[in-house]
Order: structure tokens, then sequence, then C-alpha cells
């Protein structure tokens, strides 16, 4: 199973020009479901996404470069970036389920493609009926990872629709996952 993660500010799917799904800070997770994922996929595929830490810490706990280069001064080792990925990964330490963010999540067979002289094919990817089951059940561990305000915090798209996506991306910040 594989997820392309995109944190965002906000972003909606439509179906036949009318906008089914909504969210506001968060996630945008498009999912292929692969030929062979089982339940053990979704729920593994599901706990990555919900405690991928890519959302930025508050103002007051994030590192300056003078609080770095006061570390770099004490003999503490800094990277060839200049303390740049340091940074990052210092205001990078919450995941959407701790800034109570949302998430809009697509079903896309299409992140299984395979391409052989410029044409793809799609034969890795699960049989609809069984994708859309293994699906769904990744969108519920995702409802449960929030606890009790569940429900309108995973926003679905339309399974096998012809879906238009509009996102605004926050960064840009895109993560492949996948479930094994």
């Amino acid at each position: 199973m594989r997820a392309v993660i995109q944190r965002v500010r906000s972003a909606s799917v439509a179906v036949e020009g009318t906008i089914v799904s909504a969210i506001s800070r968060g996630l945008v997770v498009l999912v292929g479901v692969e030929i062979g994922d089982t339940t053990a996929d979704c729920d593994t595929l599901a706990s990555k996404i919900a405690n991928l830490k890519i959302f930025p810490s508050p103002p007051s706990a994030i590192v300056t470069p003078s609080e770095s280069e006061s570390s770099a001064s004490s003999g503490a080792s800094t990277p060839s970036d200049g303390g740049e990925s340091t940074r990052l990964e210092k205001q990078w330490n919450r995941s959407v389920v701790a800034i109570d963010g949302e998430i809009l999540c697509i079903s896309q067979f299409t992140l299984l493609a395979s391409v052989k002289k410029n044409k793809p094919s799609f034969h890795h990817a699960e049989r609809p009926a069984v994708a859309n089951e293994l699906y769904e059940r990744v969108m519920d561990k995702l409802r449960s990872a929030f606890g009790e305000n569940k429900d309108d915090k995973v926003k679905p798209g339309v399974f096998g629709a012809y879906m238009q996506v509009s996102l605004v991306n926050d960064g840009p910040v895109t993560i492949e996952l996948t479930s094994r």
C-alpha cells in the first residue's frame, strides 16, 4: 500500500463540479491499494500517517539561529548545511493529530502505475471491490487516531469517481509512505 501525503493549508475534492469534501489545515493523503495488501497494511499505513511529524512547533518552541550558534560554540557538532536541517527537525515535531488538523483521504490507484514505453500500466493495483474495502479501513483507522473528535477530522473522496482535487500546499511538503 502506498500513500503520498501533502501538508496543506486547505483542500477540497469535487465530483462533477460539486465539492464533496473540504478541509482546512492538515493533510491531503492519496492512497493506492496494491494486489496482496491486507488489513495489516492498512493499520501500518494509517499509523504512519497519523503519527508523521511534519507540522511545526508553536513559535515559542522553535530554536533560533542564535541558539543553534551558541550550541555550536559549546562543542556540539553542526551539519554542513549551517544547521538548517537541525532547525527543521526541531520545528517539525507535531503530527496532524497533535495540531488537531484534518485529513482529506483520496483513493488513487494511479500511484501503483508502472510505465513501459511511455504508457502506464496499473496491473499492480488491487481490484476495485477489495481496494475500496481496504481504503475504507485506512480512513477508519485514521479517524480513530483522533479520539473523540474523530468523525469530522477525516474526509473522503468518492471511490472510483473522476475527481478534481484542489489544494493550497503548505511548504510545500510532500512525502511518500509505504506500508512495507
